[in-house]
Order: structure tokens, then sequence, then C-alpha cells
């Protein structure tokens, strides 16, 4: 009978082969660890998101306040940011003043001042934010909390005039978790400035 030698190296077929791959019980552990990891980080994620989009919301509206100021003063015709309130939500339209008398409501009825951009309604620009504010919270100069998101007046009109100069006031942004921004202008020079509320310092922080 012939005999066939076996190839240096190669172990007899009646040897033990190591066993590959992963058992059932190796693959549960794995899931399960990783199931962990992603439900701790899960909230995380979510809040920074939610406090991204509200920021993004609150650089939205300073973006168009700077724009509205250097178009006044391009221009040298006084422009605004008009606030309306639809139902419980907040819109605004870019203003120009057609008669150089300042920005008006009953002028922008008549078509005197002209409305050149907008309505932009930030919730639906920003899913999960609005114009709002939490009535407890103080103002970032300790001035008293008020429900109302929109302090440039009782007209509710953030106007800049050729001279750079703007109605003081503020406007404020939240997230659906309760993240708080709001937006500064100051009168003498239109600065602008968004500050963050700190839920830890219970303060108001430069974003």
């Amino acid at each position: 009978m012939q005999r066939f030698n076996r190839p240096r190296g190669c172990p007899p077929a009646s040897a033990e082969r190591p066993e590959r791959g992963s058992s059932l019980i190796e693959i549960l552990v794995v899931v399960c660890i990783a199931a962990g990891v992603v439900a701790m980080a899960t909230p995380s994620v979510v809040t920074a998101t939610d406090a991204g989009r509200a920021r993004e919301a609150a650089a939205f509206l300073a973006g168009r306040l700077r724009a509205a100021k250097q178009q006044a003063v391009l221009q040298s015709a006084s422009t605004a940011l008009v606030f309306d309130q639809v139902g419980t939500r907040w819109t605004f339209r870019v203003c120009i003043d057609g008669n150089g008398n300042g920005i008006r409501r009953s002028e922008i009825a008549k078509g005197q001042d002209t409305c050149v951009d907008g309505p932009y309604d930030v919730a639906a620009l920003f899913p999960g934010v609005a114009i709002d504010v939490d009535a407890s919270l103080k103002g970032p100069d300790g001035e008293a909390g008020s429900a109302d998101p929109v302090r440039f007046g009782a007209s509710n009109v953030a106007s800049f005039s050729p001279a750079g100069t703007c109605t003081s006031g503020s406007v404020f942004v939240r997230s659906a978790r309760g993240e708080q921004f709001i937006v500064r202008v100051a009168g003498v020079n239109g600065r602008l400035r968004v500050l963050r509320y700190d839920k830890g310092s219970k303060g108001w922080r430069d974003s």
C-alpha cells in the first residue's frame, strides 16, 4: 500500500486546531458594553446639540442686527429689525426709513418706510429654538426678570441710525431644553454681544 509523506511543518490530521472567531457570550458582552457607552454619552450629545442650535440662532440674530447697522451707515438711512409677535411666535423684518424721520410702525403700514427682507421665523429656521425667555432669570445687569423676550422699547424695533447708533435693547433665544441666550445691543455705539446663561454659576457669560 502506497504511503504519502506529510509535508514538513504540517500537524497531524488528528491534531486540535485553535478555534477561530468569537463565542456568542463574548459577542453579547461586547454589545452590552457598547450599549452602555452609548447610553451614557447620549444625554451629553443631546444637550450639546440643543445648546449648539440655540447658539446658532443667537448668532443669526446678531448677524442680522450687524448687517442692519452696516446698511444704515452705507445707505445713510435708518435701518431696523422690526419684531412682530404672531400668535405665540416671534418673527422679524428688515425695514428702511423712507422719509428721514426714523423707522415707525405707522409709516411701515403706509409704505413710507419699506421692509426689504423677511419676515424671518427663528422657530422655523432653527427647529426646537424660539425667541423666548425664562421670566425668572435676571438680566445681565441684574435687572428684574420679565416674560418679554424682545426688549427694544414699546415698539419692539431695533433701529440703527446712519451714525451707527442704535436703540438699546435685547432679544432672548431659548432652546427646547431651556438653554438661554441673549443678544444685546448697546445704544451709543451699536455694539453687539451674545451671552449665554450659565446654570451652574447662575449668571450670564460671553458665548
